[in-house]
């Protein structure tokens, strides 16, 4: 997600205590996004069949390491609450995990700046998206379920499409360089100097569709070998935690601000 510079107060203890070190209440820092932050500074991270704490991402991520040509993924907006104060985001990607390329698509969840649809490829800033067909503002609500494809279609040319069911739809080709190392199905919070502060969102529900496409065709994340990413430090309290997979191997809950999530 975007660099951006925010304001935020720890007004909560819950916050507090889920948190790494504290910034100051009232405090002005510049929120880093995009690639995968791990829990433990320069951790080897595990590439299938594990999970991995980290300060920013919760969810799931696929990592052959090369030939990821595409990655899909459907997912209900959820309502962000104002206690603590945050910045919350649902995408879905191609790098990241453990490269610095990454080419995104979602939505944002922010109590002040409200609700709205983007894309970035790293190392740029997010881009949010206009002109939609349906909605020339690309409206976005609580609720809504959005769909986000990203394929290729030629020599570093990308296709990415965001869907707001029954409401808008969005397309555009962009030219990126990716790896291809890695699928990413993400809820995401910012990082302000050395500490996490995801907007409380509840239940985050990803699916039905998750999927992600190699040479060899299109599969679920549960085909993939994935990688579970708990959002925390690490120490066996998280800010952020994912389901299990559904029994079709694509649907999945992250729950904020708890330690464990129902699997839908």
């Amino acid at each position: 997600m975007r660099r951006r510079l925010a304001s935020l107060a720890l007004a909560s203890t819950a916050a507090v205590a889920l948190a790494t070190p504290a910034v100051s209440a009232g405090a002005s820092a510049v929120a880093q996004h995009g690639q995968l932050i791990p829990a433990v500074k320069g951790a080897v991270l595990p590439t299938k069949n594990d999970t991995v704490s980290s300060l920013n991402w919760s969810g799931y991520a696929t990592a052959p390491g090369s030939g990821i040509t595409g990655v899909k993924s459907t997912f209900t907006v959820p309502t962000v609450g104002a206690v603590p104060p945050g910045f919350a985001a649902n995408w879905t990607g191609i790098g990241g995990y453990n490269t610095s390329d990454l080419i995104q698509a979602g939505t944002s969840e922010d109590e002040l700046e409200g609700y709205y649809a983007w894309y970035e490829i790293l190392p740029a800033s997010e881009t949010p998206i206009s002109g939609c067909t349906g909605d020339a503002n690309c409206t976005v609500n609580p609720g809504d379920v959005v769909t986000v494809d990203i394929h290729n279609v030629g020599t570093n040319l990308w296709s990415v499409s965001l869907t707001d069911a029954n409401h808008w739809s969005w397309q555009q080709n962009i030219n990126y360089t990716s790896t291809e190392s890695s699928a990413e199905w993400i809820f995401e919070a910012p990082t302000v100097g050395v500490q996490t502060i995801p907007a409380n969102t509840g239940t985050n529900h990803f699916g039905p569709t998750s999927t992600f496409t190699d040479a060899s065709g299109t599969h679920t994340i549960a085909q993939g070998n994935p990688v579970t990413i708990d959002m925390g430090p690490g120490i066996g309290v998280n800010e952020a935690t994912p389901s299990a997979l559904a029994s079709d191997g694509q649907s999945f809950n992250v729950c904020a601000y708890q330690q464990s999530c129902p699997t839908p």
